[in-house]
């Protein structure tokens, strides 16, 4: 019986293998079983070096192959790249966004009535450390704050300072009460062809470059954490409208050209301006950025030189993201929404504010405290400057290196590479074409017969505007999708071996249901030749008798 039983099943199969040969829609799997071949095509190898049923299966085998492999290789472009950043189908006009903010920061860093600072350094290094002459506390306290904000070169001219055991109690007091006036900085200021008060739109904003003047920034409680920040000062002003018709910043653009852009005339006193602090460069630090992002001014930004006359045309890089890019994890999308990525101290994601946290946190597990400007907590400890060459270290750690220094720490190390500061999914930057011509006011108060004496400050004039009404922005949008994936491996399928779904079904057909009805088929032609032979037997008994 176990034998009948697998005659049975093999000659099942073997019906049905004939008969998927014969009716399959694939390519050359019918030349798979053809018994009419002649005994040369099929049998006799020895007269032939191949077979031609031989050959059939390796070329099928091929086709298999090669499909297999473009497959794998369209996979693998689904599965690693499938988001594709391209131009979006449609203009954007410039009133559909919100005008940039405007960080301007003085070279000059402290007003000569209230501290000077080259004669002060000037003694310090001709009594203090040559003879030892005790210094005044409090002089000595401005000194060392003032210091924290002057530049590399400085440090470097100047590496005995960092000695001075000045108190440095209220180092942004300090800064606030050194600064420059803001009603003697910003003279003139005119948005979208109206005049406005620089007071209440130009606000003071606590930067590493000591307080500058911003122009449109968010206000505090919407950039920070509040609960997570210190209460010792604020970041930035609150902005407070005088009337009610103005809107709160960010404020949107109302179009393109100098009409609708911001111009300011800024003032600075000849006698303010210090060499020793700031080294060669003068006049101001400008920084153009999103209204979101809180400025780290020397990160990026612009040179503007005193008495002359600059024009910024702006042009918006703007990237967005799709639905349906949206719907890919952060690592395939290389982006972060704000829901996705948590900060403690912003609100807001953007790249630039997860980089300033997480410098902020790197130079507090390096040297026990971080910079003035920096967000903190209540329990973090001010920096002051003797520190200043671990907070200069801390800054270049988080940039790739290919050097043999390592950080003194893995939990340093371990912090660094989990920082992940990736672009914003939506991000505005913006590209800039300057123009700049001396300004002559003295010449022109002359020919205008005002005689108001110009020898006692600089002027200098900066127009900021959209160049044109529209731009191209980019989109982040899926470049492989399933229905792609498919549609490409239906298309290689076919390509190779003719395989269509009504192909795949063929063989889920032949494989679930036909053998059960040439098994049903088998066994009724075996029951009527046994009932054909029962019949012959009494045929040939009635016959004898």
């Amino acid at each position: 019986m176990p034998t009948i039983r697998k005659r049975l099943r093999r000659s099942i199969q073997l019906e049905v293998f004939r008969e998927y040969c014969a009716n399959s829609s694939i390519h050359g799997v019918r030349y798979f079983d053809r018994d009419e071949r002649t005994a040369c095509e099929s049998v006799n190898v020895l007269s032939l070096p191949f077979t031609r049923r031989f050959w059939w299966l390796v070329v099928f085998l091929c086709s298999m192959v090669g499909c297999g492999v473009m497959i794998h290789k369209t996979y693998v472009k689904w599965n690693q790249v499938p988001i594709i950043v391209t131009f979006s189908e449609k203009t954007t006009p410039v009133w559909d966004i919100h005008f940039p903010a405007i960080t301007i920061c003085p070279e000059t860093k402290a007003s000569v009535e209230k501290l000077n600072f080259t004669a002060e350094i000037n003694f310090l290094m001709e009594n203090y450390f040559q003879s030892n002459a005790t210094l005044d506390s409090d002089r000595l306290n401005l000194v060392t704050t003032l210091s924290q904000i002057c530049n590399r070169l400085f440090h470097s001219s100047f590496p005995t300072l960092v000695f001075l055991n000045g108190k440095e109690d209220d180092i942004v007091g300090t800064l606030r009460n050194l600064s420059l006036s803001r009603h003697s900085t910003l003279g003139i200021c005119q948005y979208n062809n109206e005049y406005i008060l620089c007071m209440d739109h130009l606000k003071e904003t606590l930067t590493e470059e000591g307080f500058c003047y911003t122009f449109n920034l968010m206000a505090e409680d919407e950039i920070f954490r509040k609960p997570a920040l210190h209460n010792e000062y604020q970041y930035t002003e609150n902005w407070s409208s005088m009337t009610d018709n103005e809107t709160a910043p960010p404020l949107r653009a109302r179009g393109s050209g100098l009409h609708a852009g911001l111009s300011l005339f800024l003032k600075q006193m000849k006698d303010d301006v210090d060499y020793i602090c700031t080294g060669f460069s003068q006049g101001y630090k400008l920084m153009i950025h999103d209204p979101a992002e809180y400025p780290q001014v020397s990160m990026r930004n612009m040179r503007i030189p005193l008495g002359h006359e600059i024009s910024i045309a702006l042009k918006p890089q703007m990237i967005v993201t799709s639905q349906s890019a949206a719907d890919f994890s952060w690592e395939k999308r290389q982006c972060f929404f704000n829901h996705e990525r948590y900060l403690r101290y912003f609100k807001i994601y953007n790249q630039e504010n997860c980089e300033l946290e997480c410098l902020t946190n790197v130079t507090e597990a390096l040297c026990g405290c971080v910079r003035f400007s920096m967000p903190r907590s209540n329990d973090t400890k001010i920096c002051t400057l003797g520190e200043w060459d671990c907070m200069y270290q801390a800054r270049w750690l988080l940039r790739p290196t290919h050097d043999h220094y390592v950080p003194p720490d893995e939990h340093i190390t371990d912090m660094i590479q989990k920082c992940n500061c990736l672009p914003a999914c939506s991000s505005v930057t913006y590209d800039v074409e300057t123009t700049q011509t001396t300004l002559d006011l003295e010449r022109y108060l002359r020919a205008s017969h005002e005689y108001v004496v110009t020898d006692k400050f600089f002027i200098t004039s900066l127009s900021i505007y959209f160049k044109e009404s529209y731009f191209i922005t980019s989109k982040r949008s899926e470049l492989y999708g399933w229905v792609d994936f498919l549609a490409n491996c239906g298309g290689l399928l076919g390509l190779f071996m003719g395989v269509s779904i009504l192909s795949l079904l063929e063989i889920c057909y032949y494989i679930s249901i036909r053998p059960f009805s040439v098994n049903r088929k088998i066994g009724s032609v075996e029951r009527h030749k046994a009932n054909e032979v029962h019949n012959s037997l009494l045929a040939v008994v009635t016959k004898s008798e």
